[in-house]
């Protein structure tokens, strides 16, 4: 499949680029693959799908949300859509993905607590040794039913999730953030993601950051590119247009305050980075409240979204 690259430009640095992994699904699709430690992610996306990553043998380190997580054999993470993530293996890793929609959840949502809400953040679970072969047991025969593919496939392993789910919400133990970090660098980093999650309507740059941590300007750029996967002002635009998006739906201010109210002093930049990065323009995204199944339906009438397996994402991660 086709890959779509979102733009996320810091206008300083020139264009930066942020990858949105094939935009659409028709099924829920699963695979299994091994990296080894010196594997390197080529670079962060996310999806407009969630993701299941299952370990289950070895360990990474992921960086979602602001947060990072350590993932060691037992633990999955559950990956909302659009949520930028980056993952990096701390040892030799065999890990299980699982890609699903939220319609896929249809099945399982009425006899299942943790589903009555939206998986809205990221979860990171824990199974025990006790359990562990029900639920390896579990995913081989997904695995299976995903190579069958035929007309019934789609039903069964939208069951088969919903099945998976209830096993988390019997054995599954919830593990929360990781409780510390490899060093005080990414420590560092981690307070500067924060410090960019409050301060994103301020001007901002590589060097006042820099500052800010008490590192040298080209430390600090390859220091949080090693653990966000992504550059700084990347992660600063993907922030701002996050927020936009958000103050679009809940208030009526104006598209320009809303760019200003984002950190955006030029509106006309704000309008084309937005639509680079959703598609569509402020105005449009607004008045039509859209969702991202409404602006997949739009890219599909335009023959822009892919729809079928994520391909991409299983090589890139």
């Amino acid at each position: 499949m086709d890959t779509e690259f979102i733009s996320a430009a810091g206008r300083s640095g020139g264009e930066e680029h942020m990858r949105a992994s094939d935009l659409n699904i028709d099924r829920i699709y699963i695979n299994r693959i091994t990296r080894n430690a010196d594997y390197k992610m080529s670079v962060n996306h996310f999806h407009y799908y969630y993701e299941i990553f299952y370990v289950e043998q070895g360990s990474c380190r992921f960086f979602i949300g602001g947060s990072l997580f350590d993932l060691k054999r037992g633990d999955f993470l559950v990956i909302p859509p659009r949520e930028v993530h980056y993952n990096r293996y701390l040892t030799q890793c065999t890990r299980i993905n699982l890609y699903f929609r939220n319609e896929d959840l249809s099945a399982a949502r009425p006899f299942c607590a943790a589903l009555k809400e939206d998986l809205s953040a990221p979860v990171l679970i824990h199974f025990s040794d006790s359990c562990r072969s029900l639920i390896d047991g579990h995913f081989a025969s997904m695995l299976r039913e995903d190579k069958v593919d035929d007309p019934i496939s789609a039903r069964v392993l939208q069951l088969q999730l919903g099945e998976f789910f209830l096993y988390a919400e019997r054995y599954g133990t919830d593990r929360g953030k990781m409780p510390a970090l490899s060093s005080d660098a990414d420590q560092t980093i981690l307070h500067i993601t924060e410090y960019i999650g409050a301060h994103y309507s301020e001007p901002l740059s590589l060097e006042s950051l820099a500052r800010t941590a008490g590192l040298s300007p080209s430390y600090f750029s390859r220091r949080f590119k090693i653990v966000t996967g992504m550059r700084t002002m990347e992660y600063i635009n993907y922030i701002r247009l996050t927020k936009a998006s958000q103050e679009l739906l809940s208030t009526d201010h104006s598209i320009t305050e809303v760019a200003m109210h984002s950190g955006f002093s030029d509106s006309n930049y704000f309008k084309d980075s937005f639509r680079k990065s959703y598609g569509l323009s402020p105005r449009a995204y607004r008045k039509n409240r859209f969702t991202d199944s409404h602006i997949l339906e739009i890219s599909r009438a335009e023959g822009k979204a892919p729809s079928g397996s994520p391909e991409n994402t299983r090589e890139s991660e």
